[in-house]
């Protein structure tokens, strides 16, 4: 395969990643608290590749050196930059003030965090995200008498003006160790730590994605046509390789 056959490959790959992302981003712009998804790309380098590991035993090897390097690595990242606010006059709807605070949260497969505010009251009483998992409480599960359960900007959750419980808020100060899951959920990684700090919340509002439907769309557009223009490269380099070949036999 030559240079520019791997530039085509490599170029439409990171290319339909994009496009799966921006499209994941756009789905997700009407969910409460989801964080989107960016992708960066970088070139290959040389002594990264079999090529240069296999060459002091073989030196042909080293000729790929012009064929390889542009070839990408994709890497997802998320953008936790804050989403708009948006007031629903819901007296269990918080937003967090702190870019890097979360919701903690109880889920079958252990604690997770959330921006999305958007709680509700199970059944039982309890007060649990959009979801059905429960919000962590100062001291456990949070539990109302559902009569006129409400939160206040101190993260103290009252029921018929009674005290129940209080929200628990951390802070995660390196977020790289945060890894999505679910449309507005995230697991702490191994090496993160999440300190719990004092409620700071804004009631009856909740924080919407961080998605612009405009921008995104854009984007979308710039994806599919970068592929298209790369899926074009690729069927050029065939028909000059073609064309180079039958010529070859030609004259032959």
């Amino acid at each position: 395969m030559d240079s520019g056959t791997y530039v085509a490959a490599s170029g439409g790959l990171y290319q339909i990643r994009r496009l799966d992302a921006v499209a994941n981003n756009l789905a997700n712009v009407s969910t409460t608290g989801f964080k989107k998804e960016v992708l960066s790309g970088e070139t290959q380098k040389f002594d990264e590749t079999l090529a240069a590991a296999a060459s002091p035993a073989d030196p042909f090897a080293a000729r790929d050196q012009e064929r390889v390097t542009a070839v990408t690595h994709i890497e997802s990242v998320t953008d936790f930059s804050p989403g708009s606010l948006l007031r629903t006059g819901n007296p269990l709807n918080v937003a967090l003030r702190g870019m890097n605070q979360f919701f903690s949260i109880n889920t079958p497969n252990g604690v997770r965090y959330t921006r999305a505010g958007d709680f509700t009251l199970s059944a039982d009483g309890r007060l649990v995200t959009s979801e059905g998992f429960e919000v962590v409480g100062d001291s456990g599960p949070i539990v109302t008498t559902g009569a006129d359960a409400e939160i206040s900007a101190s993260g103290q959750v009252t029921s018929g003006r009674v005290p129940v419980g209080a929200i628990r808020v951390v802070t995660v100060n390196d977020l790289n160790q945060l890894v999505p899951e679910g449309a507005a959920r995230f697991n702490l990684s191994e090496t993160g730590s999440a300190t719990p700090v004092e409620p700071d919340l804004i009631t009856q509002t909740v924080e919407g994605a961080n998605v612009s439907v405009v921008s995104g769309m854009v984007e979308l557009i710039a994806a599919h046509r970068a592929f298209e223009a790369y899926t074009k490269m690729t069927q050029s380099i065939d028909q000059m390789n073609e064309g180079a070949i039958n010529q070859v036999s030609r004259s032959e």
